[in-house]
């Protein structure tokens, strides 16, 4: 190529071996445009290439961020998937414990139902009826939900551990409720109580739990405890050297609540023990005899 006069360019093309050549002429203006248009190429590819780079640089980062959050929620799906194990395991414990309660439960309300009916407490309820099944089989029913049961029988056994049984001291009886000659003046009298005789200081203990209604002397009783039950029960534990609780006092059946002693109308060292029900003096023997386990005390 060949600058002619005139800002053109001649261009020589060789054709063949032989020298023969074809010459044409081309202006500055379409070299320049020519050269103009491969730059504008050359940076077009240029910008192209650099895009594509970072759109791939982009999706890279993009796809490093998602394989790390798929990772993140796989280890969070196989703690789940460990939680859901160790809960089913505890829903197992728990129903196995459950049934284990209920069985539990029946026994004590056949324990609670023989021994009621042993010392013969009854509660008259005019006007009820309907259909019914044994207590002993209420918990075993399929038509019957425990998880209604169970609180009804927790206040059962909680009433019956408000309920004076079991003797509350130890020692012979000797004198009976009922009938009887005073021992002072040989008359004849009705005993209200159980009198228990022992040593000077043997320990009385309450025979159910309550509230302390009365702590100090009483009379022909002398020292004495009363002990309301909140169940229509009261006992009453007198002629005590010492009394170890006070008035307004919560105490569990079991409990040393006093000493044993001989004071106010008294021939020796003794217990006389008065059991009331609803507002009635009754035979507290019938509850002495009643046999209770550790469990149940």
């Amino acid at each position: 190529m060949a600058k002619r006069p005139g800002g053109k360019f001649e261009v020589i093309v060789i054709k063949d071996e032989l020298g023969n050549y074809t010459r044409f002429k081309v202006s500055k203006f379409t070299v320049f445009s020519a050269v103009a248009v491969i730059i504008l190429l050359l940076v077009g590819l240029t910008v192209k290439v650099i895009t594509l780079s970072n759109q791939h640089s982009k999706e890279a980062v993009y796809r490093a961020a998602l394989a790390k959050k798929l990772a993140e929620l796989q280890t969070s799906l196989n703690q789940l998937s460990q939680e859901n194990a160790k809960l089913k395991t505890q829903v197992a414990e728990l129903q196995k414990e459950r049934e284990e309660t209920v069985k539990q439960l029946a026994k004590r309300v056949e324990i609670i139902n023989s021994l009621m009916k042993k010392v013969g407490i009854k509660e008259e309820n005019p006007g009820e009826g309907g259909a019914a099944i044994p207590i002993e089989k209420v918990l075993t029913d399929p038509e019957v939900d425990p998880d209604d049961v169970i609180p009804a029988i927790d206040r059962l056994i909680k009433d019956f551990k408000r309920t004076p049984i079991t003797y509350p001291t130890y020692g012979r009886i000797t004198s009976d409720f009922g009938l009887r000659r005073d021992p002072l003046t040989g008359a004849l009298e009705y005993h209200l109580g159980v009198d228990i005789a022992n040593r000077w200081g043997t320990p009385v203990r309450a025979t159910a739990e309550g509230k302390v209604i009365k702590a100090g002397w009483c009379g022909e009783f002398g020292y004495c405890i009363e002990i309301d039950h909140k169940n229509g029960f009261r006992s009453v534990y007198g002629h005590l050297a010492k009394v170890l609780v006070k008035k307004g006092d919560r105490v569990e059946r079991g409990m040393i609540i006093g000493l044993m002693g001989s004071t106010g109308k008294s021939t020796g060292p003794h217990l006389h023990y008065t059991l009331r029900y609803k507002g009635k003096i009754i035979n507290p023997k019938p509850f002495l005899e009643v046999n209770l386990d550790k469990e149940e005390r």
